[in-house]
């Protein structure tokens, strides 16, 4: 299977980035993995991802705050973003929907959904 682009995990766990990548990586599908939004916006400046997986509990820059600032990107703010947290309440959903976020996975994650959707949608950006 041919999937457009790369999948960009942005989280401070590097247990949740290493497991994210082992399981998308068993599907083919590539994985750039960094724990913070600052690293994040350096890889996005060379090469935009397909879709990005973001915690929201984050040092320094919070995943809301990178939601913020990805909105006010026109360049960035049509790549698709599944939040993957722990911050499972219902401030936060809100937060997300507002800020146009694709889909929500509270930890701990449903693995066998967050496969079948992130193959989902980048073989529709395919």
């Amino acid at each position: 299977m041919d999937f457009k682009g790369y999948v960009l995990v942005i989280d401070d766990s590097v247990t949740n980035q290493v497991l994210v990548e082992a399981l998308l990586d068993e599907e083919g599908i590539k994985v750039v993995t960094v724990s913070n939004a600052t690293d994040a916006f350096k890889l996005i400046e060379k090469e935009l991802p397909g879709l990005i997986l973001l915690d929201l509990l984050m040092p320094n820059v919070t995943g809301i705050d990178f939601l913020k600032s990805v909105k006010q990107d026109e360049r960035v703010s049509a790549i698709p973003i599944f939040i993957v947290t722990a911050a499972n309440t219902e401030f936060y959903r809100n937060q997300c929907e507002v800020l146009g976020v694709k889909d929500f996975f509270p930890k701990p994650v449903d693995i066998l959904l967050l496969v079948k959707r992130v193959k989902e949608v980048l073989l529709a950006g395919a």
